[in-house]
Protein backbone atom coordinates (compact mmCIF):
# COMPACT_ATOMS: atom_id res chain seq x y z
CA UNK A 1 0.00 0.00 0.00
CA UNK A 2 1.28 3.26 -0.74
CA UNK A 3 1.09 6.02 1.49
CA UNK A 4 0.37 9.91 0.16
CA UNK A 5 2.97 12.44 1.86
CA UNK A 6 1.89 15.30 3.35
CA UNK A 7 3.50 17.75 5.73
CA UNK A 8 2.32 19.27 8.21
CA UNK A 9 0.83 22.65 7.66
CA UNK A 10 0.16 25.75 10.97
CA UNK A 11 -2.60 27.51 11.58
CA UNK A 12 -1.15 30.06 9.37
CA UNK A 13 0.20 28.27 6.96
CA UNK A 14 3.75 27.83 7.63
CA UNK A 15 5.05 23.74 6.64
CA UNK A 16 7.84 23.60 9.12
CA UNK A 17 9.01 20.11 8.19
CA UNK A 18 8.95 21.20 4.48
CA UNK A 19 10.62 24.12 5.77
CA UNK A 20 13.52 22.25 7.22
CA UNK A 21 14.18 20.29 4.21
CA UNK A 22 14.07 23.52 2.25
CA UNK A 23 17.18 24.48 4.13
CA UNK A 24 19.28 21.60 3.98
CA UNK A 25 22.01 21.23 1.52
CA UNK A 26 20.95 20.10 -1.62
CA UNK A 27 22.79 16.07 -0.59
CA UNK A 28 21.26 15.94 2.73
CA UNK A 29 17.48 16.62 1.33
CA UNK A 30 17.76 14.22 -1.47
CA UNK A 31 18.76 11.62 1.01
CA UNK A 32 16.07 12.43 3.52
CA UNK A 33 13.52 12.88 0.53
CA UNK A 34 14.69 9.54 -0.73
CA UNK A 35 14.22 7.94 2.83
CA UNK A 36 10.58 9.45 2.67
CA UNK A 37 9.81 8.18 -0.64
CA UNK A 38 11.04 4.25 0.57
CA UNK A 39 8.85 4.36 3.38
CA UNK A 40 5.90 5.70 1.76
CA UNK A 41 6.31 3.12 -0.70
CA UNK A 42 7.13 0.01 1.37
CA UNK A 43 6.26 1.21 4.69
CA UNK A 44 8.52 0.21 7.59
CA UNK A 45 10.26 -3.04 5.50
CA UNK A 46 11.83 -0.20 3.69
CA UNK A 47 15.68 -0.64 3.91
CA UNK A 48 15.50 2.70 5.87
CA UNK A 49 16.28 3.86 9.72
CA UNK A 50 13.05 4.12 10.89
CA UNK A 51 12.58 3.87 15.28
CA UNK A 52 9.26 4.24 16.99
CA UNK A 53 9.78 7.31 19.59
CA UNK A 54 9.25 5.36 23.20
CA UNK A 55 6.50 6.29 25.51
CA UNK A 56 2.89 6.45 25.92
CA UNK A 57 2.25 9.89 25.37
CA UNK A 58 4.24 8.78 22.17
CA UNK A 59 2.10 5.88 20.46
CA UNK A 60 2.20 6.44 16.73
CA UNK A 61 5.28 8.69 16.35
CA UNK A 62 8.08 7.71 14.39
CA UNK A 63 11.15 9.33 13.27
CA UNK A 64 13.62 8.62 9.91
CA UNK A 65 17.51 8.81 11.15
CA UNK A 66 19.26 9.94 7.92
CA UNK A 67 23.02 10.66 8.84
CA UNK A 68 22.64 13.29 11.51
CA UNK A 69 19.33 14.12 10.35
CA UNK A 70 15.88 13.55 11.98
CA UNK A 71 12.37 13.59 10.10
CA UNK A 72 9.65 12.93 12.64
CA UNK A 73 5.94 11.45 11.01
CA UNK A 74 2.73 9.53 11.62
CA UNK A 75 0.39 7.71 9.45
CA UNK A 76 -3.24 8.40 9.82
CA UNK A 77 -5.34 7.02 7.44
CA UNK A 78 -3.23 6.03 4.59
CA UNK A 79 -1.46 9.47 4.84
CA UNK A 80 2.61 9.64 5.93
CA UNK A 81 2.55 13.49 8.04
CA UNK A 82 5.86 14.83 7.69
CA UNK A 83 5.41 16.99 10.98
CA UNK A 84 8.94 17.88 12.32
CA UNK A 85 12.55 17.77 11.08
CA UNK A 86 15.82 18.65 12.91
CA UNK A 87 19.34 17.48 13.19
CA UNK A 88 20.26 14.61 15.61
CA UNK A 89 21.26 17.20 18.86
CA UNK A 90 17.76 19.14 18.46
CA UNK A 91 16.09 15.73 18.76
CA UNK A 92 14.49 15.73 22.03
CA UNK A 93 13.09 19.40 21.63
CA UNK A 94 11.78 17.61 18.04
CA UNK A 95 10.19 15.20 19.60
CA UNK A 96 7.94 16.99 21.31
CA UNK A 97 7.17 19.67 18.73
CA UNK A 98 6.24 16.36 16.87
CA UNK A 99 4.08 15.25 19.61
CA UNK A 100 2.06 18.12 19.54
CA UNK A 101 1.60 18.27 15.80
CA UNK A 102 0.82 14.70 15.84
CA UNK A 103 -2.35 15.33 17.99
CA UNK A 104 -3.65 18.10 15.12
CA UNK A 105 -3.56 15.44 12.17
CA UNK A 106 -5.14 12.34 14.51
Amino acid sequence: MKLDVRFFQTSTGRRPAQDFLDGLQAGDRAQVLGDVSLIALHGRSAPVSVKAIRGPRNRGLLEIRTGGLRTFFCVTGGVMWLLHGCRKQDQDAGIEVARARMKQVR
